[in-house]
This record gives C-alpha cells, sequence and structure tokens, in this order.
C-alpha cells in the first residue's frame, strides 16, 4: 500500500464492510437529518498520489462550497472512501489535514489552493 493511502485510512474514525454502507448512511441521515453530508470516492485501485491531488481534492472543495459548508474546515462532512472490500469514514476535517500533512504544507498555504481550486 502505498504511504499516501496508509495515512489517508489511519485518519478514519470507522471502518465497516464497504456492502453495508448505504445502511450505514441511511441510518447516519435518518438520526441527523441534513446537518450530515457525506462524500463518497473510490480507491479500489491503488492509485498515485497525483489522482487524489489532482482531482478527488478539488472536486471535494468545489462540492461542498456548493453546499454551502465551508470548504475550509469541511465541519459536519463524512468522506467516506472505498478501499478494497471495506469503506473507511474519515471526518471532512481529517481529510483536510490528511492532505496538509501529505504534501508538507502549512494552514495558509492549503488555503491559497483552496482558493486556487474555487476559482476554477
Amino acid at each position: 500500500m502505498p504511504p499516501y493511502l496508509e495515512i489517508l485510512l489511519a485518519k478514519s474514525f470507522e471502518i465497516i464492510p464497504g456492502e453495508v454502507y448505504n445502511q450505514y448512511r441511511a441510518e447516519v441521515t435518518e438520526r441527523l437529518g441534513d446537518s450530515c453530508l457525506f462524500y463518497e470516492f473510490s480507491l479500489l485501485e491503488e492509485k498515485p498520489w497525483r489522482i487524489l491531488r489532482e482531482r478527488i481534492y478539488p472536486l471535494f472543495i468545489r462540492y461542498i462550497k456548493a453546499k454551502l459548508i465551508d470548504p475550509t474546515t469541511a465541519s459536519g462532512v463524512v468522506v467516506a472512501v472505498f478501499h478494497a472490500d471495506k469503506c473507511y469514514l474519515m471526518k471532512g476535517e481529517d481529510f483536510l489535514a490528511t492532505y496538509q500533512e501529505i504534501e508538507g504544507i502549512d494552514p495558509s498555504t492549503f488555503l491559497a489552493k483552496i482558493k486556487e481550486w474555487l476559482s476554477v
């Protein structure tokens, strides 16, 4: 497993079998309503970090911004990462922190990156 994937998946607050994800999401949505937003993507094949850096993260930022969620915090977002037969669930905040950790950048540099993604 590539190092970036180990770092990313280690941020999970829960790991569930992939086949029960829809049930999990329905239960959380029923309990919390619209206060929780899910963002899903698949890494069923081990993709290079650049795929996440250049595609997944920019799309995530634009998506949550469109949903009126602060793209600098991603508060209230659950990121569901499908890998192998599991689904790794992480807080949006941790998903953003992972980018900074893997890229080795500080919060101000990351904020500039977010602004760049939103300007496209």
